[in-house]
């Protein structure tokens, strides 16, 4: 691993605080907003949602989470991204890879919807996945697991929609990082969230992405206009207090 002296801020999501205004404003005018959010957080079963797209619903593949765990802390799991990281994989549809050959979530435990959900009193999670993840990397087992993970994607992305050439890139690709990985420290990695209404999974999870391009030439930036900078997030929900 590299050295943990003194770094700069990576922070390539940063600078979009009037997106996150607008965004966190559009959220709160919906007038079921607040009876929608505490009934997720209560994981009410029996609460009826407004059809809405993108809006809050019952559960989600988060809510109750039954995957692989990298790492957890007493209110927050890392777990890996859905897809395969390589878009070679997604000829038609690119934006469906991941955005980083090291591309993790943190989500919470609680019934927490999105970032524009928060408040002074649970904010706190978003720097309770950012210090699991801090801790977490250094350790080789969980370097390993990511690994794992990522060639576990790749191959089931190629039993979905079969396709030779395009596992054997993939493939290859990952063996690059087999050889990179251990090159990565904390600095390398940044955190962002997709707002209300550009999230994927109505249940908040933040992206921890390594930023280097060489990790990130087989990946998507598709989503980097709308990916928020979680420090802007968190210090925003925290100037409404």
């Amino acid at each position: 691993m590299g050295s943990a002296a003194s770094q700069p801020e990576n922070r390539p999501f940063a600078g979009k605080i009037d997106q996150i205004r607008s965004q966190y404003t559009d959220f709160w005018s919906h007038e079921t907003a607040l009876a929608d959010v505490e009934a997720y957080h209560n994981k009410s079963k029996t609460h009826v949602y407004p059809d809405h797209a993108k809006w809050l619903k019952t559960t989600t593949p988060f809510t109750e989470w039954k995957g692989n765990v990298f790492a957890e802390s007493q209110n927050a799991r890392l777990v890996g991204n859905h897809a395969s990281f390589d878009t070679v994989q997604y000829p038609g549809a690119p934006k469906k890879a991941g955005m980083s050959m090291v591309h993790i979530l943190g989500i919470p435990k609680a019934g927490i919807y999105n970032a524009v959900a928060l408040n002074g009193e649970n904010v706190s999670i978003i720097d309770e996945m950012i210090e699991l993840f801090k801790r977490s990397w250094p350790q080789p087992d969980f370097r390993e697991a990511v690994l794992r993970h990522q060639q576990a994607r790749i191959e089931a992305q190629n039993k979905a929609e079969p396709n030779p050439e395009a596992y054997e890139a993939a493939t290859n690709h990952l063996r690059e990082l087999e050889l990179m990985i251990d090159g990565l420290t904390i600095h390398d990695f940044t955190f962002g969230f997709h707002l209300y209404p550009d999230h994927s999974v109505g249940h908040l999870h933040m992206h921890i992405i390594a930023t280097p391009q060489s990790y990130r030439q087989y990946s998507t930036d598709a989503h980097d206009l709308k990916t928020k900078d979680a420090l802007e997030v968190r210090d925003f929900i925290q100037s409404l207090s």
